[in-house]
């Protein structure tokens, strides 16, 4: 059985002594997000941030991310908390993560929009 390799490289743009945050859809296991945040830094990033609005995490892969983890590279990682069943089990005192209430601002805007 072969592992699936990932590798990022940066197209355009300079990082050095940026603060950057990468922004994606959904996070799994994070594989390419590490390569791009481990990438980033590589490159001079003064610090690498991510944003995720659904974090799937299957198997806990979250871990990897906090403090003591193998893929720690990111200063923060939010997330929205479109899935609450891994959300709610994130660790977010004191740690990388930081969950973004989305519900408010979608169904709150949404009746707004329909009065």
């Amino acid at each position: 059985m072969c592992a699936s390799l990932r590798s990022a490289q940066i197209q355009e743009g300079d990082a050095k002594n940026k603060n950057v945050v990468i922004v994606d859809d959904l996070v799994q296991t994070g594989g390419t997000l590490f390569e791009c945040g481990k990438a980033l830094l590589e490159a001079g990033a003064s610090s690498v941030s991510a944003y995720c609005a659904h974090a799937v995490f299957p198997k806990s892969s979250y871990t990897r991310f906090d403090a003591g983890g193998d893929r720690h590279v990111f200063e923060k990682f939010w997330v929205s908390n479109s899935i609450p069943t891994i959300t709610n089990v994130l660790p977010t005192a004191g740690g990388v993560f930081e969950v973004l209430d989305i519900y408010d601002e979608l169904v709150i805007k949404d009746l707004d929009y329909f009065s």
